[in-house]
């Protein structure tokens, strides 16, 4: 499953960067990129978007006030660079809210309460009810103990007795586990083995090209034994 992105904001550097952001993550689809709210009024008409990045002061018309001429708005993340309208943006139904310049955590922070079921969207909601599933799990290692979110593992390396976790941003951190073991405990629709010493974060996939799969700056190898299941993975998304 593909979820449709349109980018609303006046400023270039920020539309560049917002098209960054998303062109790393796979399941994204930008649809396009306007500079104003009424070039995104009409893409809104025609188009089935899932994401609407909007930025709040444009000339003309505001994004907040734009919100209000939608009947059924898309999932909406806010980006401005004004932190005085916090508190009134979450009374029109929006998922977050980012303030510029955004970094790539902290955006894919709000994309995943989109993108992962678990998540309950701030503003959706009065009251965030607890998720059934925990979203992090807890590590042992250097005689300390490491808090690691789902979203923010990328893969997991395995060797012997021993597994490394590779974070983003983060350095790789070496704990004592079996592979096989650590993977009944990561969330099975978000984690899937490709490799007899890999475990990969489906939502960290940029490309897969043949028997290969690129994950940031790394390039992880996809074994012939589960070869099948990530195929499904793929056609079940497209």
């Amino acid at each position: 499953m593909k979820f449709n992105c349109l980018i609303v904001d006046d400023e270039p550097i920020a539309q560049e960067i917002l098209e960054k952001y998303i062109s790393q993550i796979a399941v994204l689809n930008l649809v396009g990129k306007c500079s104003n709210a009424f070039e995104a009024l009409n893409v809104l008409h025609r188009e089935k978007i899932d994401v609407l990045f909007l930025d709040i002061k444009m000339p003309s018309l505001s994004g907040l006030d734009m919100l209000k001429t939608i009947q059924n708005p898309p999932n909406v993340i806010l980006t401005t660079a004004f932190s005085e309208f916090g508190v009134e943006s979450y009374e029109y139904g929006i998922t977050d809210y980012l303030l510029k310049p955004v970094s790539f955590e902290r955006f894919l922070k709000a994309v995943n309460k989109i993108l992962i079921p678990q998540y309950t969207p701030l503003a959706r909601t009065q009251t965030v009810e607890k998720a059934e599933e925990p979203t992090f799990m807890f590590f042992k290692a250097d005689k300390k103990i490491h808090k690691y979110y789902f979203t923010d593992i990328l893969f997991v390396e395995g060797g012997g007795n021993y597994v490394k976790i590779h974070p983003l941003n983060q350095k790789p951190l070496m704990v004592l586990d079996k592979l096989t073991e650590l993977q009944e405990k990561l969330p099975k629709k978000q984690f899937i083995r490709v490799h007899k010493s890999f475990i990969i974060n489906v939502l960290h996939i940029q490309k897969i090209e043949g028997n290969m799969i690129k994950i940031e700056d790394k390039v992880i190898p996809i074994s012939a034994t589960f070869r099948q299941k990530l195929d499904g993975l793929i056609n079940e998304n497209r």
